[in-house]
């Protein structure tokens, strides 16, 4: 049994608590990350003998209580989470010790990289003689359901977007979302909106947004991806799939050009504490 589905941050706080009080934890830092996914990745790139990278268990609102309550006991608790709309509309994240990714998310942080994006489309099928203009193609095509989680956001409609699929709405072959169709997906899934928007306001919201990095999410890139993916092929691959591999082509020498990198690097305990070997 997976017990980790059953802890929340109050287990979070009490675990680094617990470690603070022992002689063990004396040295260590702790860094907070959304999800399990960011977990794996960012043990990877956080490599110091000392660092220590805990899940919320609870997403963003967990996080940011997490770290807000022990800065008062300790500086070796910092957060990194997504920059979710923050980078699109010029806002600054004003929680102390809070990073923010470079992209919407850690995933289109990844698929922005150039060298991993490679690696990972050289692995499938591909109609394209020049495989980034498949990645532009894929944002592109994303954008209306990213206006739309933008508003949502903004205007906190509860929509519900867990689990959402994008088969029925999205054509890999032609790289193409239907609109109408997604919304429809969308507020039918979601009994407990605020309102209903129309097709028309989301297309007035994003009508002047050429930033599809900052607009759209990395895992309805990696959805979208993987219809196209198979589109063309006999073997079908999951948009879970296409994440790990996406991590797993992402290095350190590729995490070292990025803002945030550059940032963990610059918080005032790092020379005491060193987050990276």
């Amino acid at each position: 049994m997976n017990m980790k589905k059953y802890l929340s941050k109050s287990d979070v706080i009490g675990s680094i608590r617990y470690q603070l009080r022992h002689p063990s934890g004396d040295n260590k830092v702790w860094i907070i990350v959304e999800g399990e996914t960011d977990q794996k990745l960012f043990t990877k790139l956080i490599d110091g003998d000392c660092v220590e990278v805990e899940i919320s268990h609870g997403g963003l609102s967990s996080l940011l209580d997490i770290v807000s309550v022990l800065l008062k006991e300790t500086n070796r608790i910092l957060g990194i989470r997504d920059a979710d709309f923050l980078h699109l509309e010029g806002k600054k994240e004003t929680a102390e010790n809070i990073f923010l990714t470079d992209s919407h998310d850690v995933e289109l942080m990844i698929i922005s990289c150039d060298k991993a994006y490679l690696a990972v489309v050289a692995e499938y099928p591909n109609r394209e003689n020049n495989p980034l203009s498949l990645r532009d193609k894929i944002l592109k095509s994303n954008a209306f359901i990213g206006g739309l989680r933008w508003i949502n956001n903004t205007d906190s409609l509860e929509l519900n977007f867990q689990g959402l699929g994008f088969g029925n709405f999205y054509n890999g072959k032609t790289v193409v979302l239907d609109e109408e169709k997604c919304l429809r997906v969308v507020l039918e899934r979601s009994p407990n909106k605020k309102k209903v928007i129309s097709k028309e306001e989301i297309l007035s919201k994003i009508k002047n947004v050429s930033d599809f990095l900052n607009l759209c999410t990395g895992h309805d890139f990696q959805k979208a991806f993987a219809l196209c993916v198979n589109s063309n092929s006999r073997h079908e691959v999951r948009d879970v799939d296409i994440g790990k591999a996406f991590r797993l082509a992402y290095g350190f020498e590729d995490f070292k050009k990025s803002n945030l990198y550059r940032q963990l690097r610059e918080w005032p305990g790092h020379q005491s504490f060193p987050l990276f070997k």
